[in-house]
């Protein structure tokens, strides 16, 4: 975590590993709410992941809350809702 800014210093190319110590992907995106991270080897496939359930980013890795079971089955795999206003471009509902 970023001391002066109080947010997490999570970036893209980051490994993302589960509190059981399974790797589940790489960072490909990241914002203040989701991390967006690929897997898999063949076919390509995403968790949106709630920065809540960051633990730790640090030295290009990241810790999670979850364990690898957890993460499969959280429902990380549907993109997050986006709202739009009329003359705004879209953003995730917090």
């Amino acid at each position: 975590m970023d001391p002066a800014t109080g947010q997490l210093q999570c970036r893209p190319g980051d490994e993302v590993i589960s509190s059981d110590d399974h790797k589940l992907g790489k960072i490909t995106a990241a914002d203040p709410q989701y991390l967006t991270v690929e897997h898999g080897l063949l076919a390509k496939s995403h968790y949106y992941i709630p920065t809540n359930m960051v633990n730790a980013c640090s030295d290009g890795k990241v810790y999670l809350n979850a364990t690898k079971d957890q993460a499969a089955h959280a429902g990380w795999d549907v993109p997050p809702p986006v709202v739009t206003d009329v003359g705004n471009p879209p953003r995730v509902q917090p």
